[in-house]
């Protein structure tokens, strides 16, 4: 936002308007005692051209996936999206549209949030979705507690390749609850089926799979939700890429009954971790146990179409305690932008951007598996992320490739990454985004770190 100065004038009357003589009367309130009383060592006053000027030297000074090969990805994707976007979610129309308290009156916001919810539910081919939650972390707890309601037992099974931000929310979540957590092993990068089954019980509430998962891999959703379904009344939990859903099997179509992910792929930039959005979707009969607000269109006493908030008596501003869910509220902007993303490349698009991400993620793993010293960590098909075993440590190989402005990828032993794997494993992503030019030019550093 520009800052545009105020005159001593225009000071003046601010300070008139509410009613004091100066800024020191602001604060008031404030304690002397605390109050900070000496001068603030501050830099001698520039004149807008050399604050200008300042500026734009300290912002030349950082560099990220805006003017850098970026091959980063563990949950937050470097993806293309239109300039329309941009231009239209500034419009004052779509930016200061936040989710209203009397939502039949803002008929233009439940209508975006209604198409939002159309596309989320055929992107994952199941019945509905609600208006979005969070980001993908808490709607993957948010799921969890919802099974946990709905089927009255209380045993969660969690693949152990789910990502680890997602695993650490979903204990903060159950920690007050009676509900234990068992991770399944993926001494392989990917679960199986025989651990799978072996560790359902009648005491089983979800199952929860991330596919393409924190390692990249494809997991067999359909074998392994086939198997919770015939031991009961287990809820199956996909945890999906949407992305991804343009190329692999939709979560319904592998028999997912909740499918839940992370947004930011769908028209968000990176942005520093955020903000982003959580996408929920279930089959029907879950509907009134669904977190957060689901818009339904209707039609008004005249006949005419009109959309209205409904559901909301399941959330904690309504009915307090007995609530389902504390969500009340959803991320209308980025819901938006995910909206206009899906609409601007619509079935085509969605399919072609998720074939490039394959294809190039494959040729760049064939290449660096070439390389002498390193290797594929795990064998089985993968979407556009895959582990590679260097011959050093993962951190020293980003920081070579850093001095060569390209962002190689996510070091797996990182804490941030809750330590999953082993010093010298580096996880790459490729996106659409991605050139040949930069892939070789990534393989060409990586062969000189180890030459």
């Amino acid at each position: 936002m520009d800052y545009t100065q105020i005159t001593a004038d225009e000071q003046a009357n601010m300070l008139g308007t509410v009613g004091v003589q100066s800024i020191d009367d602001l604060f008031e309130v404030i304690p002397p005692e605390i109050r900070y009383n000496d001068t603030l060592d501050l830099p001698p006053a520039m004149s807008e051209l050399e604050l200008q000027r300042g500026l734009q030297e300290m912002a030349g000074q950082n560099h990220g996936s805006h003017d850098m090969a970026c091959f980063m990805g563990g949950g937050a994707y470097d993806h293309f999206y239109p300039v329309l976007i941009d231009q239209l979610i500034s419009r004052g129309e779509y930016l200061t549209a936040y989710t209203p308290y009397q939502a039949e009156a803002s008929q233009g916001s439940l209508q975006a949030f209604f198409e939002f919810q159309t596309q989320i539910a055929r992107l994952t081919g199941l019945d509905l979705a609600n208006a979005s939650l969070y980001d993908g972390a808490t709607a993957v707890a948010e799921a969890v507690l919802m099974s946990l309601g709905a089927t009255r037992k209380s045993k969660v099974l969690v693949a152990s390749t789910l990502h680890p931000d997602y695993r650490q929310v979903l204990k903060t979540y159950l920690s007050g609850h009676d509900a234990e957590i068992i991770e399944l092993p993926a001494p392989q990068g990917r679960i199986s089926a025989k651990a799978v089954t072996a560790t359902l019980s009648d005491d089983t509430a979800c199952l929860v799979i991330q596919s393409p998962n924190v390692y990249g891999l494809i997991e067999d959703w359909e074998s392994y939700f086939a198997a919770a379904h015939e031991q009961g009344n287990v809820m199956t939990i996909a945890v999906f890429n949407p992305i991804a859903c343009g190329l692999l099997k939709k979560p319904g179509e592998c028999g997912a009954d909740v499918a839940v992910g992370e947004g930011q792929p769908l028209g968000a930039p990176i942005s520093l971790g955020g903000p982003y959005l959580g996408l929920f979707a279930a089959a029907e009969k879950f509907m009134r146990k669904m977190p957060g607000r689901l818009i339904g269109r209707t039609t008004d006493a005249q006949g005419r179409p009109c959309y209205c908030l409904t559901l909301q008596t399941r959330e904690q501003h309504i009915r307090g305690a007995k609530a389902t869910s504390n969500v009340c509220t959803n991320q209308g902007l980025l819901a938006l932008r995910a909206s206009m993303f899906i609409t601007a490349l619509g079935p085509q698009g969605l399919k072609d951007m998720a074939e490039q991400c394959y294809h190039k993620a494959h040729y760049l793993a064939e290449r660096i598996s070439q390389i002498n010293g390193y290797s594929l960590k795990y064998e089985g098909p993968f979407f556009h992320e895959f582990v590679i075993t260097c011959p050093k440590p993962a951190s020293q190989i980003i920081k070579a490739c850093q001095l060569k402005r390209i962002l190689a990828g996510v070091d797996l032993a990182h804490p941030r990454m809750g330590g999953i794997s082993g010093e010298n494993d580096l996880l790459i992503a490729v996106t659409e985004k991605r050139t040949k030019h930069e892939m070789d030019a990534l393989v060409e550093v990586l062969t000189e770190v180890t030459s």
